[in-house]
């Protein structure tokens, strides 16, 4: 288990769906004592208008009431993972500015580690969708708010939080090699989110693929 050391915990355990509810009301609880909201919306790039900081998650408008700490979004129904999830960047964010350089999932902290863990949560759900219908997919990541890069055989960069760009990026393969995958970070994002949190966000990017893909 990577220890987030800000709110943010998820383990694998028969209980999921109580074990989210626990870390949602932990991000809550500790999203409501710090109190400075002014500094939360200045260190994450999200807009205080009181009571509410507003957030775009994937596009989607998201607000968070700091009367309660409910994370709601008129565009978008969010699972309580995403919820913990945004509580947890607004919590985690120290301002760091994006730095434009690329990173892949190993160089993150425990990344080498958890490598395979996060193919198979991820990308390999990815590269069955890329395969399945490339055409499709590309429509998908536009309609999420994903723009076209020039890496690789199809790529789109997608803004996932104010301060938290991702990059989805796919090989089609060939006679001797199957077609890959890949997700690739800003350097800065550990700022931003743990290397855990960072996994979960990257499977909300996918199930939100997948939903979209017909």
């Amino acid at each position: 288990m990577i220890n987030s050391g800000e709110g943010f915990r998820l383990p694998d355990q028969r209980n999921f769906e109580l074990a989210t509810q626990r870390t949602l009301e932990l991000n809550r609880s500790r999203f409501l004592a710090t109190q400075d909201f002014n500094k939360i919306c200045q260190n994450s790039g999200a807009v205080f208008q009181p009571p509410f900081i507003q957030l775009e998650y994937f596009g989607f408008k998201v607000k968070v009431d700091t009367r309660n700490a409910a994370v709601t979004s008129p565009d978008t129904d969010l699972s309580l993972r995403e919820e913990a999830l945004i509580l947890h960047y607004l919590l985690k964010a120290d301002g760091t500015p994006v730095l434009h350089e690329q990173i892949s999932f190993k160089e993150l902290p425990e990344g080498a580690n958890y490598q395979p863990v996060f193919y198979n949560r991820v990308l390999k759900g990815l590269i069955a969708l890329y395969t399945a219908d490339r055409a499709k997919l590309s429509l998908s990541a536009l309609s999420l708010g994903g723009k076209k890069t020039d890496q690789a055989d199809m790529s789109f960069l997608f803004q996932a939080l104010p301060r938290l760009p991702l990059w989805l990026i796919f090989w089609q393969g060939d006679d001797e090699f199957p077609p890959e995958g890949n997700i690739i970070f800003d350097r800065s994002i550990s700022h931003y989110l743990d290397t855990e949190a960072i996994t979960e966000i990257c499977q909300n990017l996918g199930h939100r693929l997948s939903q979209k893909t017909p």
